[in-house]
């Protein structure tokens, strides 16, 4: 009788623990597949929005052009080499692209046609101003960039008496 006790004790032993096995892998099977529905499970959708910014303005007249003629000039001289510098003056970057030139005096019959800009006579208003060569440049707050141009006095064949004595200006426009 023993033996039947012990063999249906194993027996529903046996059936406990399939039954356990049974819960715990249909226990992981539910999760694994929740778990694994989880991960693939999304929406999808469009938006949009919108945001501000501005800009600066900028400044004009931020570029300061400089450069002197050494010597004093006359009839049948050389010319000089002249060294333009300009500099920013703003508060950010601008770029430089080109620095143009004229010529006017302080004295009546004596003109920027007296005077040669390049070899070429001076033009006398910033309408027909001429290009001086100098470097394109993003220039940042106080920095500089510099060109050469040549100037020198236009001996002409009539009398340039009223050019003696001459202030001379070089005006610069710079773009």
């Amino acid at each position: 009788m023993r033996t039947e006790k012990n063999s249906a004790k194993k027996s529903s032993a046996r059936k406990n623990s399939t039954k356990k096995k049974s819960a715990a892998f249909l226990a992981a099977g539910v999760i694994g597949l929740a778990t694994a529905g989880g991960a693939y499970a999304y929406w999808t959708s469009l938006g949009g929005g919108s945001g501000t910014a501005s800009t600066r303005g900028g400044a004009s007249n931020v570029f300061q052009v400089t450069g002197n003629v050494a010597n004093a000039m006359y009839p049948g001289d050389s010319a000089q080499t002249v060294t333009a510098t300009v500099t920013n003056n703003g508060s950010e970057n601008y770029k430089l692209q080109a620095v143009k030139a004229y010529v006017s005096t302080d004295k009546q019959g004596c003109d920027g046609s007296d005077y040669k800009l390049n070899g070429a006579v001076a033009p006398t208003n910033a309408t027909d101003a001429v290009a001086i060569a100098v470097t394109q440049a993003d220039l940042a707050p106080a920095a500089t960039t510099s060109g050469t141009f040549t100037m020198q006095f236009n001996n002409k064949s009539t009398n340039q008496d009223a050019c003696k004595g001459a202030a001379v200006t070089i005006t610069y426009i710079a773009s």
